[in-house]
């Protein structure tokens, strides 16, 4: 929990924060930068109307001015500076300049109205009240710039006037030399209707004319005499945020696709970091567990351990488990049924643990178990055997049998002075002792496991060498015949004699199981069978074949083979097999037994009478010969039982059409009895022990001139 809350929160902080304050930041800075390029706008729109406003005035200047002179122009006959008193009656006022101009003035040269003319009427010198500091400081601009049109604002009692100011001339065209000159002044009150056009001129909402400033845009209007008679404002015309007003939904919902795109950036995120966090986890899980057990493996199952080792000092014991004849089961059945084994297996090693241990998968049909606590080694002890009790019953694949079983080793460490790697070795060698010992049994470490492995490598080694410097021997033993009592099969043994001395064959040929040399010493003794052969004329050569020779479906064609090359008959070898062959694997034992008789081999029984299903062996297998076991033998002449026994296997035999040969017998009492049981073969050492092949050929040859006499 605490790492799924650290993963959420490294997510929030570290993808959904950044990308939403990337997403704010995104917003804010649209909004910003809209709302500068409003203002941007708006600043350049103000500064725009200011400046028009500005020509505005300019113009309404000019035009007055302009105005001015072309009246003064038109009534040049009636205007005389010097007769003013005309002005009355003569001067013309056309109404196309009533557009231009309202009031009409003819003033002095010191400003002070003559005459006064407003909307067409007369109002007196001072009826509308004209500054007369504004049209003296006009008239004195006019004698600067003459002969330009002057103009100016003024001051009235009828507001802001634009005026256009014109000398009158003399009757001559000359200015008056003695009098004072007069002046035309005609002018237009600033009333709203003007301003209304120059609004709708500049595109702008209420323009308007105040006595003081009206807000930052209003330009101001300033008499000829420099007295400010007011501002021109107006409502701004704000573009810009009327064009950001138009904006705001195509940029919301581009923000709002911006956010969308960023939720589903975020939650692809998500669903990724999830992914890789699923693929992580799997990974980690299969990187410490076995893919095909589901089981711990070796990596995990050593990190156990060692952990077990780290915590608080108390017992552990690690249980090796190892199945015994699993390679044969890959063999005979395929990878396939040798898969489905190693998960049953697993899976009812797994229900027999429990919570008891630490049940960890090694490697092919390797398992391991940790044990801690009290009672450590005992209740390791204890899964030992429970592991061959389950094993004991075959597995059902489909209608195929699979049979095998399971060597225990436990190593404990009481006192916690053994590191891990020497409490795992132990383990390993308690194991392998249990496999040498018979196999399907638990052994429990103990320090003279150590010295009989080191020996048993150390043999198994010498072994090797000696097969490859063909260091062995085949010795032979005579089979002989029961009614002749001639020798009519010899059986071949293989020998070990090293320069220390003879190794035992039950030594030698366990170690060769153990370290897998069987099939390597198997060969051995076929091919110097085969190469010998021709030395024992017709008789028949009798081998013991290893169950890894039977198992191997290559076999037969290998035989073949090694015939083929010494130029051996097949009809002429006989294989004997075990029964504990036919009880682990009957049905790969019936296809071995029918390939051999294609071949043109013989086949026996060997061992009979040592197991449970012996007769029911010789039911289903067409088996060529039965070789009764010496332990039948032994009691044949005291047990009742015993010859009954024999004599029912000679009875099934023959209705099966197979021979019987007895084994092990080392008295004449046996072999009579044997005889008269119905025996066709006897062998013993009371007929002779196994010896090198010369001396059997010298006995074969002595027999032979012994039976010539005979006959002479």
């Amino acid at each position: 929990m605490f790492f799924a809350n650290r993963r959420w929160i490294e997510f929030v902080f570290g993808v959904v924060v950044p990308t939403a304050l990337t997403a704010l930041a995104a917003a804010a800075g649209v909004y910003l930068a809209m709302a500068r390029m409003a203002a941007e706008v708006n600043d350049i729109d103000r500064r725009g109307i200011a400046r028009v406003v500005d020509v505005l005035k300019d113009d309404a200047l000019t035009r007055m001015g302009l105005a001015a002179t072309e009246f003064a122009v038109w009534n040049a006959a009636n205007l005389d500076g010097e007769n003013p008193g005309l002005l009355d009656g003569e001067v013309v006022r056309p109404d196309r300049d009533e557009r231009v101009f309202d009031t009409l003035s003819i003033v002095g040269a010191d400003g002070v109205p003559i005459r006064t003319y407003h909307a067409g009427r007369p109002v007196g010198p001072d009826g509308i009240g004209i500054s007369r500091a504004d049209v003296a400081a006009i008239i004195a601009a006019a004698g600067q710039k003459a002969p330009q049109p002057t103009s100016g604002f003024v001051q009235s009692r009828l507001g802001p006037l634009v005026v256009g100011l014109h000398e009158i001339k003399r009757r001559t065209g000359a200015s008056s030399a003695a009098g004072s000159p007069r002046y035309l002044l005609v002018g237009r009150s600033m009333t709203g209707t003007q301003f209304a056009a120059m609004a709708n001129a500049l595109g702008v909402r209420h323009l308007m004319f105040g006595p003081a400033a009206v807000g930052d845009d209003a330009v101001p209007l300033v008499s000829a005499s420099g007295v400010v008679l007011g501002s021109i404002g107006w409502e701004p015309r704000v573009s810009g945020t009327e064009a950001m007003e138009r904006a705001r939904l195509p940029v919301l919902a581009v923000l709002f696709l911006l956010f969308v795109v960023m939720g589903v950036l975020v939650v692809t995120i998500w669903k990724m970091m999830s992914g890789l966090r699923h693929d992580e986890t799997t990974a980690r899980h299969a990187a410490s567990h076995d893919l095909l057990s589901g089981l711990p493996n070796r990596a995990s199952f050593n990190q156990r351990l060692a952990d077990a080792y780290a915590g608080p000092s108390h017992a552990i014991a690690v249980l090796f488990a190892d199945l015994d004849g699993f390679k044969e089961v890959n063999d005979t059945y395929g990878h396939d049924v040798g898969d489905r084994l190693i998960r049953a297996t697993a899976a009812g090693f797994r229900t027999l643990v429990g919570d008891s241990g630490v049940l960890a998968r090694l490697g092919g049909d390797e398992f391991a178990v940790v044990v801690e606590g009290a009672q450590a080694v005992e209740r390791a002890r204890a899964l030992g055997d429970s592991f061959v009790d389950f094993l004991d019953e075959a597995f059902d694949f489909e209608g195929r049998m699979v049979k095998v079983g399971c060597s225990v080793g436990v190593a404990a460490d009481v006192d916690g002075e053994l590191t891990p790697g020497e409490l795992v070795r132990r383990a390993d060698v308690a194991m392998y002792v249990a496999k040498a010992g018979g196999k399907n049994r638990v052994d429990l470490y103990d320090a003279g496991m150590d010295a009989d492995r080191q020996a048993r490598a150390t043999l198994a080694a010498e072994l090797r060498e000696a097969v490859a410097s063909d260091g062995l021997q085949v010795h032979y033993q005579p089979v002989v015949s029961a009614k002749t009592g001639s020798i009519s099969a010899v059986e071949a043994l293989i020998r070990w004699i090293r320069p220390a001395g003879p190794v035992s064959p039950a030594v030698f040929l366990a170690v060769a199981e153990e370290a897998g040399m069987s099939d390597l010493i198997g060969t051995y003794v076929l091919r110097r069978v085969a190469r010998d052969a021709r030395a024992f004329g017709d008789l028949k050569m009798v081998v013991n074949v290893f169950a890894a020779q039977f198992r191997d479906p290559g076999f037969p064609d290998a035989l073949e083979a090694i015939l083929k090359a010494a130029g051996m008959p097949p009809d002429r070898l006989e294989l004997d097999i075990t029964e504990s062959f036919l009880a682990s694997e009957p049905e790969r034992a019936r296809r071995s037994v029918e390939a051999l008789h294609a071949l043109g081999v013989s086949v026996a029984l060997d061992d009979f009478g040592t197991g449970f299903s012996s007769v029911a062996y010789l039911r289903r297998f067409a088996f060529d010969k039965v070789k009764i076991d010496r332990s039948v033998v032994i009691d044949v002449i005291r047990d009742p039982a015993s010859q009954s026994l024999v004599q029912a296997a000679v009875a099934l035999a023959e209705t099966l059409g197979a021979e019987v040969t007895a084994e092990g017998i080392e008295m004449a009492e046996e072999a009579e009895a044997l005889k008269q049981a119905g025996c066709h073969e006897l062998q013993g050492y009371y007929f002779g022990a196994p010896t090198v092949r010369s001396e059997i050929l010298r006995r074969i040859v002595r027999e032979q001139q012994a039976a010539g006499q005979l006959r002479a």
